[in-house]
């Protein structure tokens, strides 16, 4: 466990010496984005079919064409759980697609490939591996958790009091860019 804080703080210095792409930027909300990229910490079934509703209800309720889902699984490839599977919208990468300093080198390719309009980190913003593929990442705008590791790559971050649960940042990224109230 030692070992691997030492890990993640050598890459959190890696990950702010990179350069970001250029990247046209631009602000969008639900509505207007044809595609939505979202990043997520897998950790147990939940927080995958979680994540799956999310990215299901913003195409159903906003007739988003494309919402690409990228999860980071901390786990060796050899130990994945079931549910874990990739398709065609939902794609994954493991402890085993990680450098020496916690940088994807494997299976994020095709996603920082897209031209997202929206990209939303859901993970909270400190997971070394998915602030990389934020920061690397060409989307119009991306939205994070604020204080967090990866908030400096944010164009718009949420602050959550007392709580950072991803179901009330995906409350607050509704009501921030769907133009809906809290109930």
């Amino acid at each position: 466990m030692l070992f691997r804080g030492i890990r993640d703080r050598i890459g959190r210095l890696h990950l702010n010496r990179e350069g970001e792409p250029m990247r046209q930027r631009g602000g969008t909300n639900f509505t207007e984005a044809r595609r939505i990229g979202i990043l997520y910490r897998d950790d147990d079934e939940l927080s995958y079919h979680r994540i799956r509703s999310f990215a299901k209800s913003l195409k159903e309720q906003y007739h988003t064409p494309t919402i690409q889902v990228l999860g980071f699984v901390d786990l060796p490839e050899k130990q994945l759980p079931g549910w874990q599977q990739r398709k065609l919208e939902y794609d994954f990468f493991t402890h085993d697609d990680l450098n020496w300093y916690m940088k994807p080198v494997k299976n994020v390719r095709s996603f920082l490939d897209q031209d997202f309009d929206l990209l939303i980190d859901l993970s909270g913003g400190d997971v070394t591996p998915l602030a990389f593929v934020l920061k690397a990442a060409r989307a119009g705008m991306k939205v994070g958790w604020q204080a967090s590791v990866a908030a400096p790559f944010c164009d718009l971050t949420i602050a959550l009091k007392g709580s950072t649960a991803p179901d009330q940042f995906m409350q607050q990224l509704r009501v921030y860019l769907g133009n809906s109230q809290i109930t």
